[in-house]
């Protein structure tokens, strides 16, 4: 599959009337084998789950603890099975082709996530051929915010909301009475024409409203750390020793950030073999897992916490991470915040290494300036 530039100017623009939004998912719920949507669960918590009717989905949720990203690139899945007969060569199989899924109600951070892992999977001299076919499968329906989902959003900050750019195949933006439907792709058009008779054509007078509630929705989302000035120190090396000390000292290398994160990609790959039939299984991990770098001969090459929250806090804010897949690898999404028992979340290790390098700590994170090291360029106050 082809990954999608930033960006993009939506295909169509049309409009839904909110007193239409149920019918509007009942449309969409046969479209495809599986449709995932944010639902109730235990507790009054929400997770992205199937969902067979339209009164089960939940539209005014705060953000899922473990993102739909889940579903593009699961905590566990099979890359390829064997068979092993004594005397033969093994019989290797590859894994069944993914049934198809719509995911719905997807917020911009996580699209922006997606995109991350597409750029990761997809973009460079090898593709992974697992992950591309579970990717095609999916088709995307975002759900824009126009205020923060809870206090630890700061998707502005990493450009990644409050409402997707680019990555969607339809976008929903609640306004006053209305929905403005965004077809983003080729993708969407049959899921517009699906349920063309609750569409109408959005006039430019609606399109200039939308863009009105977006610059106004901006200075509410928490200015939690300075993302472009962080990348400036972290590019040129420049942040002390002493800094990853006191950050390693206060880590437990649980991995709670890696794993709640959408855009974290690191991944172990493990055997289980039975009777003759096996299959390798790619599995999460994290770089704060003492023994994600262990190497074969028992030199680790990252035996500390400090040297892991540096590689993990690079990895995150460092210059090569835009160059190669577009952004930083942080959307914003806040997970890290709510999971982090010792409260050294990826916002605050940027504050940090902002603060090691500018003695301006007042400095407010510019809204609308692309999130690199030519940082100055942007609209907002840096």
């Amino acid at each position: 599959m082809q990954v999608e530039q930033e960006h993009n100017r939506p295909l169509r623009t049309l409009v839904l009337r909110k007193d239409d939004i149920r019918k509007f998912i009942e449309l969409l719920i046969g479209a495809a084998d599986h449709f995932i949507a944010p639902r109730r669960a235990l507790h009054d918590d929400v997770a992205f789950a199937e969902v067979h009717s339209a009164d089960e989905v939940e539209l005014d949720y705060e953000n899922s603890l473990i993102s739909p990203a889940s579903y593009v690139l699961p905590q566990r899945e099979a890359v390829f099975t064997y068979a092993m007969t004594e005397g033969q060569a093994p019989e290797v199989k590859a894994t069944p082709e993914p049934e198809s899924h719509i995911l719905f109600g997807v917020r911009p951070c996580d699209v922006a996530a997606i995109e991350y892992l597409d750029r990761f999977f997809l973009g460079g001299e090898f593709a992974d051929d697992v992950y591309a076919r579970r990717r095609e499968a999916k088709t995307i329906v975002a759900l824009a915010c126009i205020e923060p989902q809870n206090e630890a959003c700061w998707c502005t900050c990493s450009n990644a909301g409050p409402v997707a750019r680019s990555g969607y195949d339809l976008q929903l933006t609640p306004m006053d009475d209305v929905y403005l439907v965004e077809v983003g792709t080729e993708r969407g058009e049959p899921l517009a024409h699906l349920a063309h008779e609750l569409l109408e054509p959005a006039d430019e007078k609606l399109v200039e409203e939308r863009e009105r509630l977006i610059k106004e929705a901006y200075p509410k989302f928490e200015r939690r750390g300075n993302i472009a000035q962080a990348m400036r120190w972290m590019s040129g090396d420049q942040t002390p020793e002493e800094l990853w000390e006191e950050l390693g000292a206060k880590c437990f290398s649980c991995g709670s950030c890696s794993l709640v994160c959408p855009v974290c990609s690191c991944f172990d790959t493990h055997e289980y073999v039975e009777d003759g039939v096996g299959a390798r299984i790619r599995c999460w991990d994290s770089c704060h897992f003492p023994g994600y770098s262990l190497e074969a001969s028992g030199f680790n090459p990252r035996e500390n916490e400090a040297e892991r929250m540096y590689h993990y806090a690079h990895h995150k804010l460092c210059g090569d991470t835009f160059a190669k897949y577009g952004r930083p690898g942080c959307v914003g999404c806040g997970r890290c915040v709510q999971v982090c028992s010792a409260q050294i979340d990826l916002p605050r290790i940027a504050q940090m290494v902002r603060e090691e390098g500018w003695s301006c700590k007042d400095c407010k994170a510019c809204p609308h300036a692309d999130v690199t090291a030519a940082a100055e360029k942007g609209d907002g106050e840096d």
